[in-house]
């Protein structure tokens, strides 16, 4: 027998089905403010990248607590990490995670200090390819030089934990070439200084962290003397540098997926009123057209925002990638 429900009712359940399918961002407003975790020293991408953004969020949280970014240096990225997994589920601190290298342990199959896909994830910001530069008076000037090298590549890092030393490790395996890591170094501002003073043969930035280097723009802040030069960018598109290959005109054309992905995430376990609120905050700071025009003018991108149910995909998705190259 067909039941006949009268418009009011249809409304009303409409209204009921609302409010009880799920929570609404609106339901939790922060009180207290919120720390904004960087997990590496002052003067690298996260770092710079995180205190522009910072702002944003706070005003489309409303503008009534304060978002303060804080440098949490040490073990190449994971004593933030630790921090955030051991707080509170309570809204009060989010940190800017690098993707792969974050998820090192967890791609060794370890997740004793923490698990990547444990976290709530509130969305990605950006994605960066990686250049791979010597020195300004280095006699290298492409990667054939480098591999040509009678001894290993000794290329300063932050070390196992950092993004970049994942992604130079499947670099140098890819290549066939001994790679001997200098680590020990807190930021990436660091390591590049260091092979500008000839501790190491190369480096590898995210373009957006290299750009800075070229032609003379770190004299002003006392980095250099000879800045950084780029034999390669990991890229299947037209390299941004004159005179500079990409993978593909290498012939490592896999070398083009390689890259970093820069997302953030609360504590685990942070229930999802609270979680909606600053997913939502993120994204509307990720797209407020000042910040992109602010990351276009400092090429400090692509910006390429993800919500947090596809980041946490992404993580996945990366961990397992990874292993599979590792093994």
């Amino acid at each position: 027998m067909l039941k006949i429900i009268s418009t009011a009712g249809v409304s009303a359940l409409a209204v009921a089905g609302l409010m009880t399918s799920g929570v609404q961002a609106a339901d939790w407003t922060p009180k207290r403010d919120i720390t904004f975790m960087i997990p590496y020293g002052p003067g690298g991408g996260f770092d710079t990248i995180s205190r522009k953004l910072a702002p944003y969020i706070e005003k489309h949280l409303g503008g009534k607590v304060n978002v303060v970014a804080k440098n949490v240096q040490g073990a190449r990225g994971t004593k933030a990490a630790i921090q955030l997994a051991r707080s509170k589920p309570n809204g009060t601190r989010i940190m800017i995670f690098n993707l792969p290298g974050h998820a090192v342990d967890n791609i060794d199959g370890k997740t004793d200090k923490y698990d990547m896909t444990k976290f709530t994830w509130l969305g990605r910001i950006a994605t960066a390819g990686y250049v791979l530069a010597v020195s300004g008076n280095s006699k290298f000037k492409t990667l054939k030089d480098l591999i040509a090298l009678k001894r290993p590549i000794k290329q300063p890092e932050l070390g196992r934990g950092g993004t970049s030393y994942m992604a130079s490790g499947v670099l140098w395996k890819t290549v066939g070439k001994k790679v001997k890591f200098i680590t020990g170094y807190k930021s990436s501002a660091q390591y590049a200084l260091a092979t500008i003073r000839g501790d190491g043969d190369v480096v590898l930035l995210a373009a957006g962290s290299f750009r800075k280097y070229i032609g003379g723009k770190g004299k002003k802040r006392g980095i250099s003397p000879n800045d950084l030069r780029a034999v390669l960018e990991l890229t299947r598109d037209k390299s941004q540098f004159p005179g500079v290959q990409n993978a593909v005109e290498a012939g490592y054309p896999s070398l083009a997926d390689l890259g970093l992905s820069r997302i953030l995430a609360t504590t685990p376990k942070t229930p999802k009123n609270i979680a909606a609120t600053l997913e939502a905050a993120i994204k509307k700071a990720v797209l407020d057209p000042e910040f992109i025009a602010w990351a276009k003018k400092v090429r400090r991108g692509p910006i390429a925002h993800l919500d947090g149910e596809a980041t946490a995909k992404l993580v996945r998705d990366t961990i397992t990638s990874y292993a599979k190259a590792n093994k």
